[in-house]
């Protein structure tokens, strides 16, 4: 049976523990500000049709 990778973090690209959810990361770990720009950062991305990595 093939496992699954874990789970990278989008912000800071730590790889998570399987008994933490992405969510639980985020919330726990990256200021309000650090998300905000993240998403703008994506959406911005996203209208210009070049995905950010």
């Amino acid at each position: 049976m093939a496992t699954r990778p874990p789970i990278e973090c989008p912000i800071c690209h730590d790889d998570l523990p399987r008994d933490l959810r992405l969510e639980d990361h985020l919330v726990g770990t990256h200021s309000k500000r650090k998300l905000a720009k993240f998403v703008v950062s994506e959406t911005e991305a996203l209208r210009e049709g070049d995905i950010a990595e």
